[in-house]
């Protein structure tokens, strides 16, 4: 009976120290990373949206309402974020996802935003508008997890 209550506490307080360590040594930094990697994204995002609040084209938009991350949808280390902001006249969802794409691509490679390749590291990944809201993901592709996701995203479609 003594060993078995020895083995249980054993049990709970390797499962303690596990805890522990995996939240300070993976967590914390995991989540520090993101931040940082959400703030540049934040701030090309910010800059694409600027240059389309001006009715010069097809799409207009309104300035960012909300943005949040989405790694806990879709698993630790996957750099894709949720941006919202209203939308003020469009063409067309698939217009409008291309015109998006292509602005946040321009914005990207003129700040350098690039992988070693040349290409844009950021990537709509998804697009939609409900009610006058334009609602779009953008994934960093700087680490092979996103990449990944990206992949298996354009094999379901």
């Amino acid at each position: 009976m003594k060993t078995g209550i020895e083995l249980v506490l054993g049990l709970l307080i390797a499962l303690v120290i596990y805890n522990v360590l995996h939240h300070f040594l993976v967590t914390l930094p995991n989540k520090r990373h993101q931040r940082q990697v959400r703030a540049l994204v934040d701030q090309e995002v910010n800059k694409t949206l600027t240059t389309l609040q001006y009715p010069a084209g097809q799409l207009v938009v309104g300035k960012l309402e909300q943005a949040k991350v989405l790694d806990e949808v879709w698993g630790r280390g996957i750099m894709v974020f949720e941006y919202r902001c209203a939308l003020q006249q469009h063409p067309g969802e698939v217009k409008t996802t291309q015109l998006l794409s292509d602005a946040l691509e321009r914005q990207a490679r003129a700040d350098g935003y690039v992988t070693p390749g040349g290409r844009s590291r950021l990537l709509v990944t998804d697009c939609w508008i409900n009610q006058d809201q334009l609602s779009f993901d953008v994934a960093d592709l700087a680490n092979r997890a996103t990449q990944e996701y990206v992949t298996d995203l354009h094999r379901l479609d």
